[in-house]
């Protein structure tokens, strides 16, 4: 399925983050020239290829139930959020990602 990049969206704002993939959108509250200078593309696109290697269904539910289990154990959202390992997978890997040449 092709992914479709929306700039300037509303919704991350909403939930207090700077972008979110809704598979097969990835949602960004940046213009493209402020994502790039943040590498904010790399990290999503991180998830896309967590959701295509794990099926949407499983990575979503694996993502609330890990971010709930954290947010019980840590009591704090943006900790819970940190500690979910598809979050922690992707801010690892996230500078050193090579997007594919379609997305640059």
């Amino acid at each position: 399925m092709k992914v479709k990049i929306r700039y300037n969206h509303w919704y991350p704002w909403c939930i207090g983050r700077r972008a979110i993939v809704l598979y097969p959108y990835i949602l960004i509250g940046l213009s493209p020239e402020e994502t790039k200078e943040q590498g904010l593309l790399a990290h999503e696109w991180i998830h896309i290829q967590q959701i295509r290697r794990q099926w949407i269904f499983i990575f979503y539910v694996m993502y609330i139930y890990e971010w709930l289990i954290n947010l019980w154990k840590y009591r704090n959202t943006e900790k819970a959020y940190k500690n979910i390992s598809y979050e922690k997978e992707a801010y690892d890997n996230q500078d050193s990602f090579i997007l594919p040449e379609n997305l640059v």
